[in-house]
């Protein structure tokens, strides 16, 4: 309720008010009414305006002069005149119920005086006017974080890597991003604006404390809770649907948001958005991996890429005492070539006097041409192709040693030095360690590359590889046996190793074993044929197979040239190193079933069946001949060694089985090898002759056994001879049964 000028109250028109009134004679049949024609008190009250309205009994008290009188005024009352109070008692004449007393006018004074007012709007257009400032101040809530929020970094970044809406989005809000201060200020002032109008038109509808607790809570709930956790998401596509009111704010608002702006803009210096630093950087792509598509390594190799610049050569080098060199004085031969090739290197430091004195690199490409029999040495080498070394300081950072590696000019491999200082002489430059391409790619990627060649995981743990294939050790075939009456150079002895293993059948790894083999080419199974010059026919030492003739003995060309006659016809043709012959006479079959034993494999058969064909005397009957026609070494393995070789294979894979081989083991093969019987004259008995089927065509058309020659065979005959041993070598009837039966 308000009053004028002259303390006289003012009503709303169309409300109900509660009044407390003052004065005496009253009861529970005194009625009021007002009207506009001013009286004195007692007179006739004329022209009622409202209507009649009862005291509340409830508020008579007896002795009080008070009560309350709740007073409804119509909306049709006239606001430019005021109102007077007329009242009755209405049940006073008993005696004449029907007979009413004339209301009496309470008079004209101010205090007894009433003025009624209308609103300036109506209430149905203040409740628009309400809903419109609530969604306004929505608006400029979520504005106010969603493009606050946004700085011109951002939008910059999402304009070159954002989706096709999201860099439309980023491009339509930009423009107006970039005057930061001034669309804060005119955000602030517009929000402020909408709030202060909500809660006035409120407030003219409602009472104060309801004005007061319902804007509250309707600004708070929808005005800024609400919008600001909207726009937290997805305040890019909303500042961008809504910057046409934007732009319309700032231009209403310019004359006062734009003054503050320019004071902002001086006082805090001009806006530059985010600026992560290198640890930052690094820390915000971690916090964020689960929520963007960033795999693990993308991380780390981010994560690397960062803290190149940070980590220095002394922290990933490997240490020189850990280095694969070779001093300047050594000798190319056939033991330093098989250690370079067992080291897995290609770039071997040469050092000379101690191993800090790096002097020279040599590449494994540079020993294409060099003979290790020709016992170069490594200095020749090295002065011919003159492989500078680069030399780097322990303290350079990763980032400037990777720059020069990409360069190429200095290579990819670098020496690490320091100075040493320590004692009393002059201070020098001392090699400590050695870093490459791949140690620095390493720290990049912030993992460890594994090639086939390494035999740790990395350099500083020194863990070795468990899923490492060792290679062979190829400076074994470089040792001398006493065996052996001939010896050949350690090239050609793994030249033959590597043809049998792969090339021969009957040498094969599921026939012999790799182990074994090696100890086989350390027998006396050599042998050289020379040729006089003088000589005009072939003489009989000359022949190595002759046709028709049982051999039990297998032979490898490895060196000259030997004349092969085949079949009835006698086709003649020549072959060089590297062709074998009666491998027939090694893998002779005599129809004994092989069932695997303990430890045995699928191809080598058993103990019992090796056993027993090394009892049976079997030889082979070639249908062509063999003779040297130059200067020929040949190596020659016959079937008793080659039986002992087989059981020494059997042997050593049932040891690997039970995981107890040692050097028991050891022995039993150096004796099986060494003490088998070789003499053919073992068994005693008359031979007897079985036909068996012609020699089926081997690869480029020889007969089988022959490695090469290009003429096919007519049929022929070949003849297998088996000697039957006396009943007191076979100790198993059983056994002598299937002799019988299989002779």
């Amino acid at each position: 309720m308000d009053a004028d000028d002259n303390g006289v109250p003012s009503l709303l028109a169309g409300s109900v008010n509660l009044l407390r009134l003052f004065g005496t004679d009253w009861g529970n049949d005194t009625y009021f009414v007002l009207t506009h024609k001013p009286g004195r008190s007692g007179e006739v009250c004329e022209f009622p305006v409202t209507e009649k309205q009862q005291i509340d009994q409830e508020s008579l008290v007896e002795g009080m002069n008070t009560a309350l009188l709740k007073l409804e005024l119509s909306e049709k009352l006239d606001t430019d005149i005021p109102y007077y109070f007329c009242a009755r008692n209405e049940m006073q004449n008993k005696s004449d119920p029907s007979t009413k007393d004339p209301w009496a006018h309470m008079g004209s004074e101010t205090y007894l005086t009433l003025k009624v007012y209308k609103k300036f709007v109506p209430v149905w257009f203040a409740v628009i006017v309400m809903t419109v400032c609530l969604f306004f101040s929505s608006l400029f809530s979520g504005l106010n974080l969603g493009l606050m929020s946004l700085d011109r970094t951002d939008l910059k970044i999402i304009c070159n890597t954002g989706t096709a809406k999201e860099r439309q989005y980023a491009k339509t809000i930009l423009p107006v991003r970039a005057h930061g201060n001034y669309l804060l200020c005119s955000i602030l002032l517009g929000n402020v604006m909408v709030n202060s109008t909500f809660t006035i038109i409120m407030d003219d509808l409602t009472s104060g404390l309801i004005a007061v607790v319902g804007s509250t809570l309707a600004i708070v709930i929808f005005g800024e809770i609400t919008p600001q956790a909207i726009c937290s998401r997805h305040g890019l596509a909303i500042g961008a649907n809504t910057i046409m009111i934007t732009k319309f704010v700032m231009v209403f608002t310019w004359p006062l948001a734009y003054p503050i702006s320019k004071c902002l803009d001086w006082c805090l210096g001009e806006e530059i958005g985010a600026v992560y630093t290198r640890e930052r950087l690094k820390e915000l792509v971690k916090l964020t991996t689960e929520f963007n598509d960033l795999q693990k390594d993308e991380v780390n190799i981010i994560s690397g890429a960062l803290e190149l610049s940070q980590k220095i050569v002394r922290d990933v080098m490997t240490k020189i005492e850990d280095v694969f060199m070779l001093s300047i004085d050594a000798v190319l031969d056939f033991e330093t070539v098989s250690e370079i090739m067992k080291s897995g290197f290609s770039r071997i430091p040469v050092y000379e006097g101690t191993r800090s004195n790096v002097v020279s690199m040599l590449y494994i490409k540079d020993l294409a041409l060099v003979d290790p029999d020709d016992n170069t040495p490594l200095k020749t080498v090295c002065q011919f192709y003159q492989n500078t070394c680069y030399f780097v300081f322990e303290d350079t950072t990763l980032d400037i040693l990777f720059k020069q590696f990409k360069e190429g000019i200095k290579g990819h491999m670098a020496f690490v030095q320091r100075v040493n200082s320590e004692g009393e002489g002059d201070p020098f430059y001392e090699t400590v360690g050695l870093i490459t391409l791949e140690d620095v790619i390493e720290e990049l990627i912030q993992a460890e590359i594994n090639d086939e060649t390494d035999v740790y995981t990395d350099n500083k743990s020194k863990r070795r590889r468990k899923d490492r294939k060792m290679k062979t050790d190829f400076t074994v075939f470089a040792e001398k046996s006493e065996n052996q009456r001939i010896h050949i150079s350690p090239q050609l002895m793994l030249a033959t190793y590597q043809f049998l293993s792969t090339s021969v059948d009957a040498f094969k790894p599921e026939n012999i074993t790799e182990t074994v083999l090696r100890r086989l080419l350390r027998q006396d199974i050599f042998y050289q044929i020379k040729i006089k010059k003088k000589e005009v026919r072939p003489e009989a030492y000359t022949v190595i197979y002759e046709q028709g003739k049982p051999v039990d003995f297998f032979v490898l060309i490895l060196e000259g040239r030997v004349e092969v006659t085949v079949g009835r016809e006698n086709l003649v043709f020549e072959s060089g190193p590297f062709t074998h012959f009666g491998t027939q006479a090694l893998m002779q079959n005599m129809g004994v079933a092989e069932s695997p034993s303990a430890g045995g494999q699928q191809g080598l058969g058993s103990l019992q069946s090796v056993n027993l064909d090394s009892k049976i005397r079997s030889t082979f009957v070639p249908d062509y001949g063999v003779r040297a026609v130059t200067e020929v070494f040949y190596l020659k393995v016959k079937r008793s060694l080659y039986l002992a070789a087989k059981r020494a294979s059997l042997m050593e894979l049932s040891r690997k089985e039970e995981s107890n081989a040692g050097d028991a083991f050891d022995e039993e093969v150096e004796k099986l090898m060494n003490t088998f019987g070789t003499d053919d004259n073992r068994s005693q008995g008359s031979p007897e002759i079985t036909r068996t089927s012609s020699q089926q065509v081997s690869r480029r058309g020889s007969p089988q056994g022959l490695s090469n020659g290009p003429v096919p065979l007519a049929s022929s005959e070949q003849f297998l001879i088996v000697t039957t041993p006396p009943p007191n070598d076979l100790q198993s009837d059983e056994t002598s049964q299937l002799l019988q039966k299989n002779t």
